[in-house]
């Protein structure tokens, strides 16, 4: 489930905007870095993940963006990167539920049978406060020679604009929207946890936080750096 947190506070970066270059949220340039790092109650470091835009191509309904996101452990060793494809269609960008599975763990059923299905995270280019936005959820079933391996569920709802505030962090202040939300994840059992990000205009996440289904504080995430 912090894995789950630590994705949406990586991918939320890639937030869209008003107008047909879709500026806004997220700062669409070419080579622009961003460096996330999740720590636990205690303030011990767990990972730091990073995110850079490779090439953002412009399509008749909006862009195209392609990212290369890199994830490393606690001592800053690597532990997996991948090439993300991200779209931005009017006013609403569009994140796959797919960016949420492990390629590690993916890879491992290179040769079974794996169907995926679901509906896209949705962020509108402009937020309000009170305003209430779209359930995002993956389903994906694993089956080889025709036998169900398994099945996974994850969903993220429940998803509100709190209120608007000012966040500091090592890669300095900024005003945010405060979005708080709820995920479930399913596999033989289900498990579920509660979630707040804060999202700032032209910079994407700049600060989250993951709890337990009591409210308890499991984790958080915040920006440590941010540009080119």
């Amino acid at each position: 489930m912090k894995k789950i947190s630590l994705f949406l506070s990586m991918f939320v970066l890639l937030l869209t905007a008003r107008s047909q270059n879709c500026e806004g949220f997220f700062p669409v340039k070419e080579g622009t870095v961003i460096e996330m790092q999740s720590f636990n109650p205690k303030d011990k470091l767990q990972a730091t993940s990073r995110q850079t835009i490779l090439s953002v191509n412009s399509l008749a309904e909006g862009l195209a963006i392609k990212v290369k996101s890199e994830q490393f452990d606690d001592k800053n060793k690597p532990v997996f990167d991948q090439e993300l494809e991200m779209r931005c269609i009017g006013d609403v960008f569009y994140m796959d539920m797919k960016n949420f599975l492990d390629p590690k763990t993916m890879s491992g059923f290179k040769d079974m049978e794996v169907t995926v299905s679901g509906a896209d995270l949705e962020f509108p280019g402009v937020m309000q406060v009170g305003q209430t936005l779209k359930d995002g959820d993956i389903k994906m079933a694993v089956n080889s020679s025709g036998m169900n391996i398994m099945n996974l569920e994850v969903k993220i709802y429940n998803r509100k604009v709190e209120a608007l505030e000012s966040i500091t962090t090592p890669a300095g202040t900024f005003e945010c929207y405060k979005v708080s939300y709820d995920t479930e994840f399913r596999t033989m059992f289900k498990i579920t946890a509660k979630g707040t990000e804060w999202i700032s205009r032209n910079v994407g996440t700049v600060k989250s936080e993951q709890y337990d289904k009591n409210g308890k504080l499991t984790g958080y995430t915040l920006l440590t750096k941010f540009g080119k």
